[in-house]
């Protein structure tokens, strides 16, 4: 199948009994080959398609959703997810359960929700599963950034050294080998300030925090993230509290570029440095790391880590740019507004260990718990 102009409601056609809706992003990842196995499948007669070379102008497609509409794929990736749901959620707080199947550069939110498959066969098992009425749901909540009057919806929001590198990126040659590329020149200017340039890309973000309310008591962030999911990339879970559906994971390091990478390792997994002034004390601080460590205590953590839950995160810094699920965004310099956003109903695989899924049957009006 060769690459085809679509109007926004799509090639095939439409059929009012169709309650699966497929939105496309022939762009995403460059993988028009992928896309046509999807479309070309026997699995796609049971859905209308919604194909578009412009995913930003997919609002009035996306309006054109009815009542009837149970399911609605996505095949793209993180950025593209990001698109959809700004303008899906615009001007409303719920609607359809959403399946991630990936198709884009990055897929780290379709990967979460257990679709690590390729694009077409997760699209495959996730008709099959809603028509045989075994499709699992989970609720999962995204988080708002507002910058001025301008929402965005995302899982993962993040600013300072890590968005410009990921800027470079953006900006340069796309692909593996210059995402390599990047990261090596990065780590080695984090120990030698070479090449030069890096040092003002590694600099430390000046900001003040504002932490539900109270101001953390730092000024300069080496990293600075929040995020719903408990995720940032694949392998990348750094987060020691439990999330509960009032709140969102906050991550923001004062420390120094040097400590990052060194601990760079433990702190993906969410293991934080302890307290050093935990060690000088003669046996209170010594006891809580040893108890630590059978699971009786928590050790003190360095409080320059600050990773906390979080219902209201405010950011004001005089830096223009951040990144809202791998996307990045040229800022106005207005104070940044973290908040939770709207509830999503997203498909899961019965093989992610996910808590309270919740099965859709084909056609209900709404899903049970299981």
């Amino acid at each position: 199948m060769s690459p085809r102009q679509a109007s926004p409601t799509g090639p095939h056609p439409t059929s009012p009994e169709r309650d699966i809706v497929l939105l496309c992003n022939p762009r995403a990842g460059g993988r028009w080959k992928e896309l046509a196995s999807i479309l070309d499948s026997a699995e796609s007669s049971h859905v209308r398609w919604i194909v578009t070379d412009s995913i930003e102008d997919i609002g009035p497609a996306l309006a054109m959703l009815s009542d009837r509409t149970r399911l609605v794929c996505v095949y793209g990736g993180d950025g593209t997810i990001q698109a959809i749901l700004d303008q899906m959620y615009a001007d409303r707080h719920d609607g359809p359960p959403l399946a991630f199947i990936g198709g884009g550069t990055m897929n780290v939110t379709a990967r979460w929700c257990g679709f690590a498959n390729k694009p077409a066969r997760n699209f495959r098992d996730v008709v099959r599963s809603y028509r045989s009425g075994d499709l699992l749901t989970k609720e999962v909540p995204v988080i708002t950034v507002r910058q001025g009057v301008v929402p965005r919806h995302c899982f993962t929001f993040g600013c300072g050294p890590i968005v410009r590198v990921l800027n470079e990126y953006e900006n340069g040659g796309k692909g593996k080998a210059a995402a390599l590329s990047i990261v090596g020149q990065a780590l080695t200017a984090v120990w030698s300030n070479l090449p030069p340039r890096y040092g003002e890309i590694l600099r430390p973000l000046e900001a003040e925090v504002y932490h539900n309310g109270e101001r953390l008591p730092y000024d300069r962030w080496t990293a600075l993230f929040c995020n719903s999911t408990g995720r940032l990339h694949i392998g990348v879970e750094p987060f020691v509290k439990m999330r509960t559906r009032e709140n969102f994971y906050l991550g923001a390091y004062a420390v120094t570029k040097q400590e990052i990478a060194l601990w760079l390792p433990a702190l993906m997994r969410g293991l934080l440095p302890v307290d050093p002034k935990s060690l000088i004390k003669p046996v209170s601080g010594w006891k809580a790391i040893a108890m630590s460590y059978v699971g009786r205590d928590s050790y003190p953590v360095d409080p320059r880590y600050v990773n906390d839950l979080a219902t209201d995160v405010e950011i004001r810094t005089e830096e223009r740019m951040f990144t809202v699920d791998g996307e990045v965004v040229h800022g106005t310099g207005e104070p940044i507004r973290v908040r939770l956003g709207p509830t999503l109903r997203l498909a899961v695989s019965p093989r992610v260990a996910l808590s309270k899924p919740v099965r859709l049957a084909t056609g209900a009006k709404a899903p049970t718990e299981i």
